[in-house]
């Protein structure tokens, strides 16, 4: 008989931008507010379709996760500090607020859905390229010792677990990379596993994705 996991953990999808034959990206135009069709008209063409294309895997996401139809799912974006339609989106089904977190790679997106939760979501590629440096800004002391004794084959996906992670913690915050990844202690969990750090327990997980790619989730918790 297995035991039920007592961590809460929330619904998490990837899909490579090659299949936006899926998603209703005409639909998700049609029903953006006013401040994000504004926003969307100074994107070149590359970056709407990237913005749409999260949008509407999201919006999708939520519907399937709660149960309900698309066109009921209201989606907006305000960042506290500047005030314009950008940030962490905010997600709402009547009088019901739904979690959410977007990111974004090279070819795909990522979204997080959660009921209860404050979320964070980030996906990478596995390239050493989009990596280079990346253990001298975003590790702290400790974890930058251990990664250099990592044989070198496994340095890589290390690094983007630890930095995906990260990110996933500042997205759940709220506060971006306005949080130093560096002061972000994760300890030595590798599965699913909380967390204290920047003041606040995580639950940090590493769903497993398309191969190729590194997906963190942090849920933060009260």
């Amino acid at each position: 008989m297995h035991r039920a996991d007592p961590l809460p953990q929330p619904t998490v999808r990837l899909l490579r931008w090659a299949s936006a034959a899926e998603l209703d990206l005409a639909g998700t135009a049609a029903r953006l507010d006013p401040s994000a069709r504004d926003r969307l008209d100074t994107f070149s063409a590359s970056a709407a379709h990237r913005f749409l294309f999260g949008r509407a895997l999201l919006v999708r996401t939520v519907a399937e996760t709660i149960g309900t139809d698309p066109e009921r799912i209201e989606v907006t974006a305000v960042c506290p500090d500047c005030g314009l339609a950008h940030g962490r989106p905010r997600v709402r089904t009547g009088d019901r607020t739904v979690h959410a977190s977007v990111s974004h790679t090279a070819d795909a997106s990522a979204v997080a859905v959660s009921i209860e939760h404050p979320v964070g979501v980030d996906v990478e590629r596995l390239d050493a390229a989009r990596f280079a440096g990346v253990e001298d800004v975003a590790l702290t002391p400790t974890e930058r010792e251990e990664w250099r004794r990592l044989p070198d084959r496994r340095r890589l996906r290390a690094l983007a677990e630890r930095w995906t992670a990260k990110e996933a913690v500042t997205k759940a915050l709220g506060t971006g990379l306005t949080t130093d990844p560096a002061t972000i202690d994760l300890g030595s969990g590798a599965a699913r596993h909380v967390i204290e750090t920047a003041g606040h327990r995580f639950v940090i997980d590493r769903p497993e994705p398309a191969p190729g790619f590194v997906v963190a989730t942090a849920l933060l918790l009260p």
